[in-house]
């Protein structure tokens, strides 16, 4: 399966001396700002051993892709604000990796997960309403289940595009490690072109 992902440069070096690339947590700027996702991402990273099977010795978190973009098989616009602004070199790298090595979320969803939210999955202004009314009614600990049993909504990636709802405009790849033998292309990604 085709997947595109940006990594910083140095990513190119690891692959050509170790044969794979992993994240590192000490790099990766959602896993060490104040406030980190540690979090979300351990909760991800559990589901990604029970759907795809356990992580390398050493690995803690996933490597990050597109599989979607704006409802299109595309690479992504490196240029959105869906990306980080670019502070160091990156490398846009399209990959090509077996399917069952993926774990395909939402994004849209993914980031109410990052902010400890429910992820709803209603369709009409009515149906939110009735949602947002039972959730009020639950206690504390209720809604804290609830919520993360929602969560589980970011493996939803059909296509949704009302009003109310939208899913499957950007879906992600999470994976466990990139291989040498997974790379079809790197294109240079430059600090300057921010």
């Amino acid at each position: 399966m085709i997947i595109w992902t940006t990594q910083p440069l140095s990513a190119l070096t690891q692959l050509d001396t170790t044969g794979f690339y992993r994240c590192s947590r000490e790099k990766s700027w959602n896993l060490t700002k104040e406030n980190d996702l540690r979090p979300a991402y351990q909760w991800l990273a559990q589901k990604m051993t029970e759907k795809i099977g356990p992580p390398p010795e050493g690995v803690e978190y996933p490597v990050w892709a597109w599989h979607t973009w704006a409802f299109e098989r595309r690479a992504p616009d490196t240029e959105s604000a869906a990306f980080l602004r670019r502070t160091e070199d990156k490398v846009l790298l399209t990959l090509d990796i077996q399917p069952e090595r993926l774990l395909l979320t939402d994004f849209d969803a993914w980031q109410l997960v990052m902010l400890n939210s429910y992820v709803p999955d209603v369709r009409t202004d009515e149906e939110y309403s009735v949602l947002e009314e039972r959730l009020q009614s639950l206690s504390d600990q209720a809604l804290r289940e609830e919520t993360v049993r929602s969560w589980d909504r970011v493996f939803l990636t059909d296509r949704v595009d009302t009003p109310e709802l939208t899913r499957g405009k950007f879906i992600q790849a999470t994976f466990w490690e990139i291989r040498k033998a997974d790379v079809i292309s790197a294109q240079p990604l430059t600090a300057s072109n921010i």
